[in-house]
């Protein structure tokens, strides 16, 4: 099996994020809701607890300046501040069978 880093976005993102209400490069408004599906925070890579975390939504490019075309994307992290998870491996609580 190949090795491969995990990396979430920068805390720098988030908080830009978090701060202005808006996505980074696009400027559009941020959209705060409940989780109400699956899935991890793309800052601390842990799942949001459905009815329970508030989350944001938001356009990110984590390949601006590196490619021709732009390739944003939605991108889902925590509304209040988390923690990234100091390693590059994803936590286990995101489904990892090892």
């Amino acid at each position: 099996m190949a090795d491969y880093d995990v990396v979430g976005v920068s805390e720098e993102i988030a908080s830009k994020v978090r701060r202005s209400g808006k996505s980074p490069g696009y400027g559009h408004p941020v959209h705060s809701e409940v989780a109400s599906r699956y899935g991890p925070c793309r800052l601390c890579l842990r799942d949001f607890r459905i009815g329970v975390d508030r989350r944001l939504l938001f356009t990110y490019d984590p390949f601006f300046g590196l490619e021709p075309y732009p390739l944003p994307g939605p991108v889902f992290i925590h509304e209040s501040e988390c923690t990234p998870p100091g390693t590059t491996v994803f936590p286990r609580i995101c489904g990892s069978t090892s």
